[in-house]
């Protein structure tokens, strides 16, 4: 997949509104390499998202960005307003869509929303973050804010996005899963599923679930510098009947938190938590101390393989006791350059937990 970010955030100054948007990876070591004519709109920022403005803009196989500009001198605008860039012709969110194997047909090109410039207010610069809209196939809204600097860990993930579009397809029984995610899933219909995720980042993956799963009850951790964005996400999230969010910190060179040691997991979730080799030690020493506490619960494992060195995770892995009870591969849309990529998706457990008619409800 591609995103489009701002490299610089909508600012106005007398009657010119401008930003600077660029079209790159998750990690934004590559840039889109082919032609493809944008969308870009200013628009309320209530949920209608009437269109004040619009302008058609063409990004070039080759580009590393693009500015864009608005004079709305002769134009009576409301505000306050966003700036959504979008691939033409593309609906208002990111659909999660039907396909005939187990992947999600993903957008190819995310596109982002501006914060809001509201000129009455005095803000007149937009904050360094971008929203994302996607659409499930439940029709509930997944917006997710993300941050617009160098951090990647406040960035969304390939892996993110496929795993929170895989998992939407199997809660709302489009797609058959994995046997055992099947099952955890499914046992929220008679006991509360208790969700923690480890390296959120923005939070997607847990806040997806929640949206999706009623009676769910996630706990989404990571470093305390992910706090801020993981809080705005939650803040307007629109949670199934019963369930919910929080979030606390959890540095994996760490003992668990009491917050977190007295939790009983159902099910424990990383996307893209393996890509520095050095910190899956610690990663998997953490995964260890949560399934002692939890030993029926599964560790989902999404990750989009960077370099050969990740490989060291497994190994760390089977060195702790865990096994694979199964995994599957998705397909995420690329470019012109390399059309496809994959994301793997495992499903961990300990030795000694029951695999089949596991359904008890003990807490």
């Amino acid at each position: 997949m591609r995103y489009i970010r701002f490299l610089k955030p909508p600012r106005l100054q007398g009657t010119i509104l401008t930003a600077l948007v660029t079209i790159a990876s998750d990690l934004g070591d590559s840039f889109l390499a082919e032609d493809v004519v944008l969308a870009a709109s200013l628009c309320s920022d209530d949920t209608a998202g009437e269109i004040a403005l619009r302008k058609a803009l063409k990004w070039t196989s080759g580009m590393r960005s693009l500015p864009v500009a608005f004079d709305i001198g002769q134009t009576d605008i409301e505000w306050p307003v966003q700036l959504h860039v979008s691939l033409r012709g593309s609906p208002e969110s990111d659909h999660f869509e039907m396909h005939h194997s187990l992947n999600a047909d993903l957008p190819s090109i995310v596109s982002a929303w501006s914060g809001i410039i509201d000129p009455p207010s005095g803000l007149f610069i937009a904050e360094k973050k971008v929203e994302r809209r996607f659409m499930p196939l439940n029709n509930r809204t997944l917006s997710i804010w993300e941050e617009t600097g160098e951090s990647i860990a406040r960035h969304l993930w390939d892996a993110g996005i496929a795993l929170s579009a895989y998992l939407d397809r199997i809660v709302s029984l489009q797609a058959n899963g994995l046997d055992i995610l099947e099952r955890v899933l499914s046992s929220a219909t008679y006991k509360k599923l208790r969700v923690l995720e480890l390296g959120t980042g923005c939070g997607i993956v847990g806040i997806g679930l929640a949206q999706s799963v009623p009676d769910c009850e996630v706990l989404l951790t990571d470093l305390a510098e992910a706090e801020e964005i993981v809080a705005k996400n939650i803040d307007i999230m629109n949670p199934a009947m019963s369930s919910s969010v929080s979030f606390t910190t959890l540095d994996w060179d760490e003992p668990l938190p009491q917050d977190v040691q007295s939790k009983v997991l159902d099910l424990i979730v990383l996307a893209d938590c393996t890509y520095n080799a050095d910190s899956s030690p610690s990663l998997v020493r953490t995964l260890t101390a949560l399934v002692q506490r939890s030993p029926k619960a599964i560790v989902l494992v999404a990750m989009k393989v960077r370099h050969s060195s990740e490989a060291a995770f497994f190994d760390f892995m089977f060195d702790a006791g865990f096994v694979i009870g199964c995994q599957t591969a998705l397909q995420v849309p690329g470019d012109e350059e390399k059309p496809t990529e994959t994301v793997d998706v495992y499903v961990f457990h300990g030795k000694t937990r029951p695999l089949v008619g596991d359904t008890s409800t003990e807490d």
